[in-house]
């Protein structure tokens, strides 16, 4: 990823916390000189660095768990807050106009192995934590002990684990650090204008901080 120093992002929590909110990670892979991507919600397991796991699992149908050489570094994006940046609010604009439109974005790269999980008291307790990790926002909660053992069964039968271990991380916070004060006020300022998009509303509070998801 090209990752200029300013937008370079080492704050850990920061990073945590782009995951536990945005959990869709896209994997992607190599099989005989393809690239491949498949969208899968992940849990991480211990610290976000070398050493750490991101925990999923796919359809028994992909091929994906079958074509990744266990040596194979793969990489995991997870995508968080987004948003359009408009010349228009720039003070700068006012005084050259010498200003163009940008895309304010946080990401983070997670590299990896992969390896695969077949054995079903392993996949139930996948299952379950990711489970209890999506419903926890919810009023009424469902959980896998929910539906029937057998049905249950069957299902686990249908997927496989996997686990990355983690090599390596980047994350890249591109949220108007190249800009001067002015310029970074305007821009959050507008931003939380937006009344209507959440979204935007996270993104003024990141190009405030520099940092986090923008979540109170």
């Amino acid at each position: 990823m090209y990752l200029p120093k300013h937008f370079d992002q080492q704050d850990l929590d920061s990073l945590t916390s782009l995951l536990k909110a945005y959990p869709l990670g896209t994997l992607v892979t190599q099989h005989e000189g393809a690239i491949e991507a498949n969208h899968i919600p992940f849990l991480l397991d211990g610290n976000l660095a070398a050493g750490g796991k991101l925990i999923g699992h796919v359809a028994k149908g992909n091929p994906v768990w079958k074509n990744v050489a266990p040596a194979q570094e793969s990489l995991v994006i997870f995508q968080g807050p987004e948003a359009y940046i408009t010349p228009n609010w720039y003070p700068s604009k006012q005084v050259h106009h010498q200003v163009v439109p940008t895309y304010n974005y946080a990401v983070v790269h997670v590299y990896g192995t992969l390896s695969v999980i077949h054995d079903e008291a392993t996949k139930h307790l996948i299952v379950t934590d990711l489970t209890r990790s999506m419903e926890k926002t919810r009023k009424s909660t469902w959980q896998v002990s929910d539906a029937p053992a057998d049905f249950i069964e069957k299902m686990l039968n249908a997927i496989v684990g996997i686990e990355l271990s983690i090599t390596r991380v980047q994350a890249k916070w591109k949220v108007s650090q190249n800009r001067d004060l002015a310029d970074r006020n305007g821009i959050a300022q507008a931003l939380s204008e937006q009344l209507s998009s959440e979204r935007d509303q996270r993104m003024s509070a990141i190009v405030r901080s520099g940092k986090g998801i923008g979540e109170d």
